[in-house]
């Protein structure tokens, strides 16, 4: 009896051990979730020619209310990242999207195509906030006149520790631990259309890890 008794709490601690290892990237979607069962929960189109290939996309999507196509990419059939694009006619749209990402993620970089700004770097280096809001605004301000831009979030819970460590932005993805989450949020222009993309990420996973966490839950 004792025996079964501590083969069950072995088999509980290593149960709850896996479970904590697994990444959701966005909304109930786990990194590693097999492209099977994505395919027998939603309505899921190719979209490889937009993406890349054995991307699976789904339509109507909504994000905080604006509608959304949200692509699936896997890597050997196992979900590795999610991407939502949406159209944004407003700069008031682009701005919501943002504040949006802001209250899972911490702004890591901002990027407009030629320029950069290491929001890292940046905030060891500034010594007022005030400096450092005006900085990042007179950035954003010119990159919205020509709707390209691009940010770069990393998860809260990791932010403290990683940009503690790190003196700029490069460093903050060396070594990335695994239950690291990434996203990207890109503001360019599309057949003519201003289009918003969104990209989440968990930048230390490896097959490694896909082989070591399946993902069993079925839909």
């Amino acid at each position: 009896m004792k025996r079964l008794t501590l083969l069950g709490l072995f088999l509980l601690i290593s149960s709850s051990t896996i479970a904590a290892e697994q990444i959701r990237l966005y909304k109930q979607y786990l990194v590693g979730t097999p492209k099977a069962f994505l395919q027998k929960a939603h309505k899921l189109q190719d979209c490889s020619a937009k993406y890349e290939n054995g991307t699976l996309c789904m339509q109507n999507h909504s994000l905080s209310g604006e509608e959304t196509e949200i692509a699936f990419r896997f890597v050997n059939d196992r979900l590795v990242s999610i991407v939502l694009m949406m159209p944004l006619d407003k700069v008031s749209k682009i701005r919501k999207m943002f504040y949006v990402l802001k209250t899972q993620f911490d702004l890591v970089l901002i990027e407009n195509g030629k320029e950069r700004l290491d929001i890292i770097e940046i905030s060891s280096n500034t010594f007022t906030k005030n400096d450092f809001t005006k900085t990042i605004a007179d950035f954003e301000n010119e990159a919205y006149k020509k709707h390209n831009i691009k940010y770069t979030f990393i998860s809260k819970d990791e932010f403290k520790i990683q940009s503690r460590k790190s003196r700029n932005f490069a460093e903050v993805f060396k070594g990335a631990p695994i239950k690291m989450r990434a996203a990207t949020y890109s503001v360019g222009r599309k057949n003519g259309k201003v289009m918003g993309t969104i990209s989440f990420v968990a930048p230390g996973v490896t097959q490694a890890y896909l082989n070591q966490n399946p993902v069993v839950e079925d839909f």
